[in-house]
């Protein structure tokens, strides 16, 4: 952190060009350039502790805890139509039984760089990026896990009034841990267009999207190869001062190739996050409800493979323990929500969960899918989570989270050898 305010110091007194602050209010420096445009400078560093009793339900897991440092410094240029983004990255893992994961550590390493052309209407950005839409769902930055999901490839945007239309071709970041090695994963795709119509109260829209992916030797409970799946999916959105709603519907088709014949994909999802507010009372409450039901296999000899792939969702979706995907899943989660004074919040909820389909597995997350072992045609019931999240804006740069949960195993788990998981995270998180 010391050392970019010294760098950006240094820079802004080697260049008398330069000046201070473009917008109040901005994290970083942003800096005005003579003859037009600006520079941006900024930082970002998050500490994580984490502690599972044990990991993945006990089921080829155990007790393990340790430490995430994530590292991030950027500098963003705009002038005329213009933009660029250069954002290098470093992460840590310190203490994890059996070694870092694949999302833990890396060296300095870039997260993301493009350049960005912007006329009236349409937008272009070309390069490494990352990319979220909706509610995070299917597509996220996916900020849970230590490093953050970026792409490869090209975006363009289409927006006039009311109506916004993105394009996208883009092949996922695989993440390596030297330095600048991470390329763009061969063995996975993303293609398709994204729309949004807004007009009317901030909040309150609609959502359109087609999304074509594939990804070569997936892995399901039932059957193994390359995965080649369309998805056509709408969400309708509203906020309102005393009630939000957010209801998401979701069709898969497509064919997962295999040397012993080809199934043909026929999946799909709907979920629900709605809510009632009381702005005007102590700790201005919000009672909510998720309700989510993502397709399992029916039959694993019927030619067809019915579990929802959610692609690249927010892991942290159900809760930061992220011990479940929305993958032959059916769930119910009240909520509650309370902002006990500016910049403090916290969130108790409780899940009940059963799998959508007895013969399919319960899946884990992060992407891509993982089948817990031994969990196809254990009984429907996966069991119950308690969750209290809670985060403190401690200062204009600090933000701190708490983390607890506990999941109690059900039938679905235990018949596989499943445990009752304990889960907790403390989160610092520091933005220049």
């Amino acid at each position: 952190m010391f050392v970019l305010r010294v760098l950006s110091l240094a820079l802004a007194t080697a260049l008398p060009s330069l000046a201070s602050a473009c917008t109040p209010g901005d994290t970083g420096r942003c800096i005005a350039l003579d003859g037009g445009g600006d520079v941006q400078v900024d930082a970002s560093l998050r500490l994580r502790g984490m502690y599972y009793d044990p990991t993945r339900f006990g089921i080829q897991g155990r007790e393990d805890g340790y430490g995430l440092l994530r590292a991030l410094g950027s500098v963003a240029a705009h002038r005329g139509r213009w933009d660029g983004l250069l954002q290098l990255g470093v992460h840590a893992e310190q203490g994890r039984a059996g070694g870092p994961g694949g999302t833990d550590q890396g060296a300095l390493d870039l997260q993301q760089g493009f350049v960005r052309w912007q006329g009236d209407h349409a937008t272009w950005q070309f390069g490494r990026q990352e990319a979220a839409y909706g509610s995070s769902r299917l597509l996220s930055v996916r900020d849970g896990p230590n490093i953050r999901l970026a792409f490869d490839g090209v975006r363009g945007r289409w927006q006039h009034g009311a109506l916004k239309l993105d394009v996208m071709a883009l092949r996922p970041v695989d993440n390596r841990s030297g330095a600048f090695d991470d390329r763009g994963d061969r063995g996975q795709y993303l293609l398709g267009s994204y729309a949004t119509w807004q007009r009317g109260r901030p909040g309150t829209g609609i959502d359109l999207y087609v999304l074509g992916y594939g990804r070569d030797g997936a892995r399901f409970a039932s059957a193994v190869g390359d995965e080649r799946r369309t998805s056509l999916g709408t969400r309708v959105f509203v906020l309102q001062p005393r009630w939000d709603a957010n209801i998401e519907l979701v069709a898969q088709r497509g064919t997962l190739s295999r040397a012993q014949g080809n199934l043909a994909i026929r999946a799909w999802t709907l979920a629900t996050d709605s809510g009632l507010r009381w702005p005007a009372r102590r700790w201005q409450p919000r009672l909510g409800v998720k309700l989510d039901i993502a397709s399992g296999d029916q039959d694993p000899g019927d030619g067809r493979l019915n579990t929802f792939n959610a692609m690249y969702p927010k892991s942290a979706y159900f809760s930061e323990a992220s011990l479940l995907a929305p993958a032959n899943l059916m769930d119910v989660q009240p909520t509650l929500t309370l902002t006990l004074r500016p910049g403090l919040t916290t969130d108790i909820g409780w899940q009940l969960a059963w799998k959508h389909r007895r013969s399919d597995a319960v899946y884990t997350t992060p992407a891509p899918l993982a089948a817990v072992p031994g969990t196809a045609g254990t009984p429907r019931r996966i069991g119950q989570q308690y969750k209290w999240e809670t985060s403190w804006e401690a200062s204009d740069h600090w933000t701190w989270k708490g983390q607890l949960a506990w999941f109690e195993a059900g039938p679905g788990l235990r018949a596989a050898g499943g445990r009752d998981t304990l889960f907790a995270s403390v989160v610092g998180a520091w933005q220049w």
